[in-house]
């Protein structure tokens, strides 16, 4: 799904952890023009697992403040954008939308191990209730809701990383992967960049949550003795419980062996 001469962000971080670390985002917002290959893959999951990518709660400011996320985001012809998942289909991003720190509208189509339309109707801390030694995330999810939807504060980002052996760009649960990995060559790398876009709203505080997921080969990175040592160090330093939640206690098990053999 890359380009073949790039690689995702690498923003692995030693200790490991899951604050939530914003930064105040001035450059685009997306990727465009959005490459054929990930909108088809998009239409691809929807067409399979529609149901439970993509939800809406019927509001009046619904279909203007999407109409005003693409003009925005200079998608063609955002007046032609009647729902999420017409927004959805002209970006490589996923997308939802929050309304007043309330999940609204919400297409994603490359899901991490979760189902985005059970999350429909939920505020951004219900959300993150899940996430392992997520306490602080979810202390400050109010607040970032607020921020989120803050005209005068802009756009945020912020990236989230895994280790899994799967290369799909959908985690969804209905896609785990059966099969024991073993070596390095068995598992990706991959990252969501996730990035919010705040929206004029008259009936309260709303914003645009973008995330664009990217996956590449473990070893494209393990070859750097850089990368490796981080990605080594950071893996090391997650609690049991973070390991649990990523599925990465047998790849931390990996991840040890190469790392000695190649030491």
């Amino acid at each position: 799904m890359e380009d073949k001469n790039s690689l995702p962000p690498f923003i692995v971080e030693v200790p490991y952890s899951t604050a939530p670390r914003m930064v105040r985002h001035q450059g685009a917002l997306t990727h465009l023009p959005a490459r054929t290959s990930y909108l088809e893959a998009k239409r691809v999951e929807l067409a399979s697992l529609g149901a439970d990518l993509c939800a809406q709660i019927p509001h009046a400011t619904l279909t203007p403040l999407l109409q005003h996320a693409a003009q925005v985001l200079h998608v063609p012809k955002p007046e032609q954008i009647q729902s999420i998942e017409d927004l959805a289909l002209c970006l490589e991003e996923d997308v939802a939308l929050m309304q007043d720190g309330v999940l609204s509208a919400i297409c994603f189509c490359f899901p991490s191990s979760w189902v985005p339309a059970e999350r429909i109707g939920m505020p951004l801390g219900q959300i993150h209730a899940h996430v392992a030694d997520g306490q602080k995330l979810v202390a400050a999810s109010p607040k970032i809701a607020h921020v989120m939807g803050d005209l005068e504060q802009g756009s945020f980002r912020r990236y989230v990383w895994t280790i899994t052996n799967s290369p799909k760009l959908s985690q969804h649960p209905k896609y785990k992967n059966p099969s024991t990995p073993k070596t390095i060559d068995d598992l990706y790398y991959r990252v969501e960049t996730q990035t919010t876009l705040p929206l004029p709203s008259n009936t309260g505080r709303s914003s645009l949550f973008l995330v664009k997921v990217e996956v590449c080969p473990l070893a494209d990175l393990w070859s750097n003795l850089e990368q490796r040592q981080t990605i080594y160090d950071s893996i090391s330093s997650m609690s049991d419980a973070v390991l649990e939640y990523k599925n990465l206690q047998a790849i931390k098990t990996i991840l040890s062996r190469a790392y000695t053999q190649a030491s």
